[in-house]
């Protein structure tokens, strides 16, 4: 079980990175946004640029026992006490920060880095995963962004990279998914591997100028929702 978790860890976190722009990078799996600002895309309203000057305060999420919240990204869940959040050490780590910072030294070091993990957490006993990234965009970017044509482009990429890990019967496709009352853009993934069927979903959002990527995985199919209704969106 734990040799699956361990896979499924990497899967869940190989998912959210996928979703990036720059499509399924595995050499480099930070990679950087590198999205076609002339593509003839039509963003909805919510989707356009707000104004710089009205924009939110970026912030990086806390972890409280068994509680995550990020006010920026409006977002916060309580998981059951089997889950284990990575601690600010090892979340630091995932982000390449090395060496002694404040609090706030290190949210104004992560603020225009191309990908900012958030959080992190793991159901051991059960194979179950959480990834929470931010991806900062430019302002062309956002100016072209449509969060479902970007989700929808990214999945041949994300079945070709999977097979290439050794999954079978790999398959993903789009899907709104509704959390807390209020639907999101996402995608729902599930293939099998070492015996193992693997369940994955991730939604996306737009705050600021960053786009937030939530990515669920687990060995249980039931889970995934259980671990949805845990979110509450503000």
């Amino acid at each position: 079980m734990k040799k699956s978790l361990c896979i499924l860890l990497a899967v869940t976190m190989l998912l959210s990175l996928c979703l990036c722009f720059t499509g399924c990078e595995t050499e480099d799996i930070r990679g950087t946004v590198t999205s076609d600002p002339t593509e003839s895309q039509d963003p909805t309203e919510s989707q356009k640029p707000s104004d710089p000057n009205n924009e939110p305060a970026f912030g990086l999420g806390n972890t409280t026992g068994h509680t995550y919240k990020n006010d920026f990204l409006g977002i916060s869940c309580t998981l059951p006490a089997q889950w284990e959040f990575a601690t600010e050490e090892q979340l630091l780590e995932m982000n390449n920060v090395v060496g002694d910072y404040m609090d706030e030294d290190v949210v104004e070091l992560l603020k225009n880095a191309t990908i900012i993990y958030d959080m992190s957490a793991q159901y051991l006993d059960e194979g179950s995963s959480i990834n929470i990234n931010m991806e900062k965009l430019n302002a062309l970017q956002l100016l072209s962004l449509n969060i479902k044509q970007v989700l929808e482009g990214q999945i041949p990429g994300i079945i070709s990279t999977y097979e290439n890990m050794g999954y079978t019967d790999v398959n993903v496709a789009y899907e709104k998914l509704t959390v807390d009352g209020t639907e999101f853009d996402g995608l729902r993934l599930n293939a099998k591997i070492q015996g193992f069927d693997m369940h994955l979903v991730v939604f996306t959002f737009l705050k600021g100028s960053y786009l937030a990527n939530v990515t669920i995985g687990s060995l249980r199919a039931d889970a995934i929702n259980e671990v949805l209704d845990a979110f509450t969106i503000e």
